[in-house]
């Protein structure tokens, strides 16, 4: 029986017209190849809008078949105009249904892009302006792991048939060394070094007193992926995001970074709320890569992400997640593809001259690190509109301001959150997509592409409970310390040291907004009715426990002075004596630890003391008040960096007398606005 239906309804299809029955199935496949299309796109989107998607292809599958059916019935029944008509209709919901499989399909493609499998590695062969001999000599690293510092040397060696002489080094630091000592003719290092470096004192003219032999360059599978915990971001979870400052257009090319941004983020999408966790740059920790030895924590950068995170992760104790690396360069065209952003600019507190007179401005290289014409100038006040250059420049200035890259932390969470707010207002697909294509392009995550996608649901919940002020509930971080300077890889180096209660307090704000720890809760609360409430600074207190110190410079120092130096902290001492008739008898001629090294990290001390054969010649009048003028001028130099803190900060409270909290040290303020 419905073998004989089928077969007269296939009789009446074949009376009908051609040109109409054509067109009828020609519309029906181009229809049904979009909702195929459009399905498949939609089911990428896993995670979001779950509902409204199967509710979309459900209501696209139903119409097929109505439409279908209903175009049968006007088929046969020739009623050809409104069978026209419908089909029209048809091809038009085709189109946009191919339109949505395009923008959904290149979307995820964008974002699937974030995650880089391959990176361009760059080795530079490096020597000094000043060398005009033949390179003989080169250093390397002498980690074989390390891709541009080793690696890629030797296949460059190999390939040029080259016969150096090889010296193999710790550290980059240590190559630098080499090479400005002349211990090294050339060397073998990373093409980002000039950026890396030229912050440290000895080197801050790197660039300019250096040449660059020969490069180069190799693609190749990125070596420095480190795997995320998979973790639900619906479930509180942390993030870091490092900031690399590149000659490079988007991260392609960089293999290693500068860490000149390391910002932790323990985020809750429950409450939407974050604590943010800038660590300055120059903060004094165990590197975890290099056998735990202290340095400063950017300079884990230099071994790879991996070596970062872990070694923030010693440094907090507590799992990070996931890590997002940006380029700075990128913030130019993120910038530029919103259309500009609105920051509150801060006066700088030194009107520099760098060839340019500010002018009370911000003034800063461009985003290839060029001054003369292509000087970036940012105008200071309230609602600033700032352009891609201009945002980038002062989220990258340090030197017009007394508290230098604390100051540059807070200008760099300042451009972030205008950047997230600008974001909000995107209305249009054209900027949307140059949005994402700036994201793409100058940020690599671990995240994968599903996570990323989950962050529709976060962001969705954060803009319909956000005002016009909060985007997301922000707990503010202030790390305090002090500033130390510490005689590191055969040179004086600043570091900044931190309070293990600062960093204590810190550590329990993230772990209770992860829920790792249960919240301590307020028993006591006071405030004035005269007074406006503020928001408390995580970690922002002074505390008066005993500051890390250096080893004195003990040279012509008595010994007896030493003594009493070195038994008041527990330190062993040895002695040695040299007989001579031109030095001041019972004083110290040299020591065997370099003045400047952590007293923390010395536990025997030997000391050269001089023997002198004519004591007689001495006077006991004048070796006494030699040891007195010794012993004040010993103390002068360790009250020397004592008195500036103290006059520092003095000038800091008359600049803001309305912070009663604000420590009498030198300390500098790590706060997310």
């Amino acid at each position: 029986m419905k073998t004989r239906k089928f077969t007269n309804l296939f009789i009446k299809l074949k009376k009908t017209k051609p040109l109409y029955r054509y067109i009828f199935i020609f519309i029906s496949i181009i229809y049904l190849i979009s909702i195929a299309l459009l399905t498949y796109s939609l089911s990428l989107l896993e995670g979001i809008e779950t509902f409204i998607r199967i509710a979309v292809i459900i209501t696209l599958i139903l119409y097929f078949i109505i439409y279908f059916i209903a175009g049968l019935v006007l088929l046969i029944s020739k009623k050809h105009k409104i069978l026209l008509i419908w089909t029209i209709l048809n091809l038009l919901f085709a189109g946009a249904n191919a339109f949505g499989y395009y923008y959904i399909n290149k979307t995820y493609n964008v974002l699937d892009e974030i995650s880089k499998d391959k990176i361009i590695y760059t080795t530079n062969l490096i020597k000094l302006k000043s060398n005009e001999n033949e390179i003989k000599n080169v250093g390397l690293l002498s980690n074989e792991n390390d891709i541009e510092g080793y690696t890629l040397p030797q296949e460059y060696m190999a390939n040029n048939n080259l016969k150096y002489k090889i010296t193999y080094y710790e550290d980059n630091i240590a190559l630098l060394n080499a090479l400005y000592e002349g211990k090294e003719d050339g060397i073998f290092i990373t093409a980002n070094y000039a950026i890396k470096y030229s912050d440290i004192d000895k080197y801050q003219n790197i660039s300019s007193e250096t040449i660059v032999v020969d490069s180069y360059s190799k693609k190749m599978d990125n070596q420095d992926t480190v795997v995320s915990t998979n973790k639900d971001i619906t479930e509180p979870f942390t993030v870091l995001l490092l900031g690399v400052d590149s000659k490079y257009d988007g991260l392609e090319n960089n293999a290693s970074f500068n860490g000149d941004s390391i910002m932790l983020i323990s985020f809750n999408p429950k409450t939407l709320s974050a604590t943010v966790f800038s660590v300055p740059r120059d903060t004094y920790v165990p590197i975890a890569c290099n056998n735990n030895k202290s340095y400063k924590i950017n300079s884990a950068s230099g071994y790879g992400t991996k070596c970062m995170i872990d070694t923030v992760e010693q440094l907090v104790d507590i799992p990070i997640d996931y890590y997002v690396k940006i380029n700075f360069k990128g913030v130019v065209a993120l910038v530029e593809a919103l259309g500009g952003i609105t920051v509150n600019v801060d006066k700088p507190d030194f009107n520099k001259n760098w060839g340019h007179d500010c002018k009370g401005m911000v003034c800063e290289q461009n985003s290839s690190r060029d001054w003369g014409d292509d000087a970036v100038f940012v105008p200071v006040g309230e609602n600033i509109n700032l352009n891609g250059e201009q945002a980038l420049a002062y989220a990258r200035n340090r030197h017009q301001w007394a508290l230098s890259d604390f100051k540059r932390i807070e200008h760099q969470q300042a451009v972030v959150t205008a950047i997230a707010n600008k974001a909000k207002s995107i209305r249009d697909i054209n900027t949307l997509y140059k949005v994402l294509n700036a994201i793409a392009n100058n940020i690599y995550t671990n995240m994968a592409t599903k996570q990323i996608l989950n962050f529709y649901n976060v962001a969705k919940n954060a803009l319909l409970n956000s005002n016009d002020n909060e985007f997301i509930n922000i707990q503010r971080t202030f790390l305090t310390g002090y500033d130390l300077t510490l005689y590191l890889h055969g040179s004086s180096t600043y570091t900044y040291q931190y309070y293990e209660e600062s960093l204590e307090e810190i550590k329990t704000a993230m772990k209770e907004n992860l829920e790792i720890i249960k919240p301590t809760p307020i028993k006591e609360f006071n405030f004035s009715v005269n007074e406006p409430y503020e928001v408390p600074v995580i970690g922002k207190k002074y505390y008066s426990v005993k500051r890390n110190e250096t080893l004195p410079n003990f040279k012509d120092k008595t010994i007896q002075y030493v003594e009493s130096w070195v038994g008041e902290r527990n330190i062993s001492l040895n002695k040695t004596y040299t007989e001579s008739n031109s030095c001041i008898n019972d004083t110290v001629l040299s020591q065997n630890v370099h003045s400047g090294t952590l007293v923390s990290t010395i536990t025997n001390l030997t000391v050269e003391v001089c023997k002198n054969v004519h004591i007689e010649d001495v006077t006991p009048n004048t070796q006494n008040e030699t040891n007195n003028n010794e012993q004040t001028n010993n103390n002068e130099e360790n009250t020397a960096h004592e008195n500036n803190t103290q006059e520092n900060n003095k000038q800091e409270e008359n600049k803001q007398p309305e912070d009663n909290n604000k420590p009498i040290d030198n300390v500098v303020e790590n706060m997310v606005n």
